[in-house]
């Protein structure tokens, strides 16, 4: 596995990957592709490349993409460390359950130089229990009922 810096290039790549980290449970509908146009979403890939972004694509041995994981300073749901960036992770389906997701996020944490936020679906366990390995602890669960989860940067 090899891992490449997100650039403004990989914009439709990004977008592919933040569908699939707009999680649904099974007796959900999935989310349209319309819905990456909606400003709330829009916010983590709009104009990329500003001072703060970084973000990281996993590539496979044959060179093709399997993962991405971002932060960027953006709007908060919550107050309370709303001067974090907020992450998206996101991993194609037949990669994982392989270390795929874990590999970006250990990537992730050793190129960021600050603490790090991320909204969670409640139903989505496999992404809790991967964010409380890395030590992500929830800190309040929003309105909409999505636990909100921080970890702070250590030194």
């Amino acid at each position: 596995m090899r891992f490449q810096v997100v650039k403004e290039s990989d914009v439709e790549l990004q977008k592919q990957f933040l569908l699939i980290a707009l999680w649904t449970p099974d007796n959900e509908p999935d989310h349209k592709p319309e819905v990456l146009e909606a400003p709330r979403v829009k916010e983590f890939y709009e104009d990329w490349g500003r001072e703060g972004d970084v973000g990281f694509i996993a590539f496979s041995p044959d060179n093709k993409p399997m993962g991405l994981i971002q932060s960027r300073f953006k709007s908060s749901l919550t107050k309370k460390y709303s001067d974090y960036p907020e992450i998206a992770i996101a991993v194609f389906s037949e990669y994982r359950g392989t270390g795929v997701a874990s590999a970006l996020m250990q990537h992730l944490i050793e190129h960021s130089a600050t603490g790090l936020r991320l909204g969670v679906h409640p139903q989505n366990v496999a992404a809790r229990k991967l964010y409380e390995k890395f030590g992500f602890r929830e800190y309040e669960i929003h309105e909409s009922g999505f636990p909100q989860m921080v970890r702070a940067k250590t030194i």
